[in-house]
């Protein structure tokens, strides 16, 4: 199995200097005091840059405020939700800070810091926002000076700038220590949409369509997401959103990132279908919308790579993931998902040095670990491939493909109370979503996943089987059928074990249902025949 990953954790900076900037704050000498009172509360400066902004420009645009730089992370955010709730109060249509968690993979910037007005308009476009806000807290000793700048995003230009000075009185430093103590901020979506919210603009069936996908109810959500592209057919965030949502609804969703920000899909064997192959296209087509909105969209590349992969296009999927890679060399998915076409291809080296390649970028990345593991699997080096799958379960310790995997490759190189472990773990845990199935011959196979638990008592009666401990084997792929009435592999290998005890009725019973299963299978009707012709000399009473 290759979890195809579109999901960068960034890490965002957290300034660990708060004592250093409150020793500053907690100077306090006459001067300073009567200096402070000539300044505005915190609070007062918000609600007057807010009053600026609605002033100057339209009051009922749509507004993003992206970034807000100060002594600390805490009071950053405090800040940036105090005035997002003075502005919303003031009748702009407010994007949430958790949806701009899409742009924070993409841009790599951070809320709490600097972000350039370049940026702050590419962040603007992707959620239809006229206007994006960013601003700054510098303590300059008995005062702070308190600035917001709102960026009109389609001019790119400085539509209202508020300098204020605001007081570091006890007032304003009892504060500060209060958020300095906090370990984080507790963010509420205060202006989230509802399932009764009539949508007015663009960004609002943007959030409602979020709504939607995060409920997995991803045919609503595409439907909101055509109405945002209705009335803004540039909105780079509803084009996006709407790929995810196509590509979703047709596809193994095994996680989804907040906010739909982002996918966990597994590959499935077979076929796709006509209805799939539409469906896929269509998200390629957003796809390369962004990518012509934004040609520097390193994300879009990836995920419509994705897609391609998904369709069997193994050369236009490398492409691009390798131009994800080139537009953002420390981008550790485009190298996963690269890794992961290579080794659909059968091209393990490559997939083991793309895959590497990510650990080393990012070495608590679980995902990598485990698409490294399968394509050493699939190599023979199952010393390598059960090292991985180590490392992922020590990452994820309840993370049942890797068990799985690991107890294949345990199995392979003939560690068969290594592997029933592993299998038998899975089993403890919870056999109801265990992540496995079974594509090829035993030990010539490689797991894809499947929630059918069958499968873990399936892999165990093979390594109890290769144990001869016939008894628990038959156990298991009873089990096994008896979870999944149709698992023809379970009956035909238990039919080999009974034929092997001289159970030759029980066995033909079994080659049987595999024919009813598989009227195709040759194997089973030349084993049947065999065991017939084997009765039939017993049988013969010699004079």
């Amino acid at each position: 199995m290759n979890i195809k990953a579109i999901e960068v954790r960034m890490k965002i900076k957290v300034m660990t200097a708060i004592a250093a900037a409150m020793s500053v704050l907690f100077t306090v000498c006459t001067s300073t005091e009567t200096a402070s009172n000539r300044g505005l509360s915190l609070h007062e400066a918000i609600e007057q840059s807010a009053d600026k902004i609605v002033n100057d420009l339209n009051a009922k645009s749509a507004v993003a405020v992206v970034a807000f730089e100060s002594e600390h992370d805490n009071l950053s955010a405090h800040i940036m939700e105090e005035l997002n709730g003075a502005l919303f109060d003031r009748g702009m249509v407010v994007i949430e800070r958790e949806h701009l968690e899409y742009v924070q993979r993409e841009l790599h910037y951070q809320m709490s810091g600097d972000v350039s007005d370049e940026s702050a308009q590419t962040i603007g476009k992707f959620f239809g926002a006229e206007l994006v806000v960013t601003g700054r807290l510098t303590d300059l000793g008995g005062i702070s000076r308190y600035q917001v700048n709102a960026i009109a995003v389609e001019t790119a230009t400085r539509g209202s700038v508020a300098r204020l000075d605001v007081a570091n009185n006890s007032s304003m430093r009892r504060m500060v220590m209060a958020l300095a103590g906090q370990s984080t901020t507790v963010r509420v979506a205060r202006y989230a949409v509802t399932e009764q919210t009539v949508p007015q603009t663009a960004t609002e069936y943007l959030n409602k369509g979020i709504m939607f996908a995060m409920r997995g109810d991803y045919g609503r959500a595409i439907t909101e997401f055509d109405e945002a592209l209705r009335i803004n057919t540039n909105l780079v965030g509803a084009y996006m959103l709407r790929a995810r949502a196509l590509y979703a609804s047709v596809s193994r969703v095994v996680g989804t990132y907040s906010n739909f920000s982002g996918l966990i899909t597994t590959r499935t064997e077979g076929q796709i279908t006509t209805d799939q192959a539409r469906i896929y296209n269509r998200a390629i087509a957003d796809y390369t919308q962004v990518i012509r909105l934004e040609p520097d969209n390193a994300y879009a590349y990836t995920s419509r790579g994705l897609v391609y992969g998904r369709l069997g296009d193994n050369g236009r999927a490398i492409a691009d993931h390798t131009e994800a890679i080139r537009l953002a060399p420390h981008y550790g998915a485009a190298y996963i998902n690269r890794g992961s076409e290579y080794d659909d291809m059968g091209d393990y080296d490559r997939a083991i040095a793309d895959h590497t390649e990510a650990i080393r970028l990012n070495s608590n990345d679980g995902t990598a670990y485990y698409n490294r593991g399968n394509a050493y699997n699939r190599k023979g080096d199952y010393d390598r491939a059960i090292a991985d799958y180590t490392d992922v379960i020590r990452l994820r310790p309840d993370d049942f493909s890797a068990l799985m995997n690991r107890g294949v490759a345990y199995a392979r190189k003939g560690d068969y109370d290594s592997a029933i472990a592993d299998y038998t773990e899975v089993i403890r845990l919870d056999p109801n979503v265990a992540i496995a199935s079974i594509t090829e011959e035993v030990f010539g196979m490689m797991l894809i996943p499947d929630p059918a638990a069958a499968t873990v008592f399936f892999n165990r009666g093979v390594a109890y089987q290769e144990k001869d401990d016939f008894d628990q084997a038959i156990a298991d792929y009873t089990e096994a059928i008896r979870i999944n009435p149709n698992f023809a592999q379970a009956y035909d290998n238990r039919a080999v074990v009974y034929a092997n005890q001289g159970d030759f009725n029980r066995a033909i019973a079994d080659w049987e249902a595999v024919l009813r299963i598989n009227p195709n299978d040759l194997g089973a009707r030349q084993n049947i025949e065999r065991v017939r012709q084997i009765e039939r000399q017993r049988n013969i009473i010699f004079f």
